[in-house]
């Protein structure tokens, strides 16, 4: 897509969200791939026995938000809008199903910011001479605030229903205490 050779106020502050959006998920992969046994007690509450335990599962974790930033990066290397939308809608997506599974903290960091770069991204880079039927900023926030509710309710879904039912069905703990 040709980019217009007047960008508005509107995509300045669009690339700005998705320049903040990228640096945080950097950091993010960083804490939880890097510094996760030294660093994630401390920053995302958890007991250090926890921390230990699910170490793998954060590095896992964390290499999904680098390639989350390096899509951003990409869009914003090749200033091209379409993909700075898609990755900022995945951002805000994950976020919301973060929020409700993992932390409400992370609407702050992930969910709200998402959006922000979303809505300026959609609004600054498409001038109105342009606006098609899919590409009408209305229509793609309305496809976004959709694809949040969807992941909403699938979350909970998930979250009250599969995982509670694994909870109740899986084995109890055994301590090497319990053989002495």
């Amino acid at each position: 897509m040709a980019i217009n050779p007047h960008i508005s106020g509107l995509a300045i502050t669009g690339y700005v969200f998705c320049g903040i959006l990228a640096a945080i998920h950097i950091y993010i992969f960083i804490l939880e791939a890097i510094l996760w046994k030294k660093r994630a007690a401390e920053v995302f509450r958890l007991p250090q026995s926890t921390v230990d335990a699910g170490a793998s599962l954060a590095a896992n974790q964390g290499f999904y938000n680098l390639l989350l930033a390096v899509g951003l990066i990409w869009g914003l290397a090749e200033l091209n809008p379409d993909r700075m939308l898609f990755f900022s809608a995945a951002i805000f997506t994950a976020g919301i199903f973060g929020a409700i599974t993992a932390s409400p903290r992370i609407l702050f960091v992930q969910v709200i910011p998402g959006l922000l770069a979303f809505i300026f991204i959609a609004f600054g880079f498409f001038p109105t001479n342009v606006w098609s039927y899919w590409k009408h900023p209305l229509y793609l926030l309305l496809i976004l605030i959709g694809a949040g509710l969807v992941t909403a309710i699938l979350s909970f879904i998930i979250e009250n229903v599969f995982l509670k039912t694994i909870s109740k069905t899986s084995p109890p703990q055994i301590s090497p205490n319990d053989y002495l």
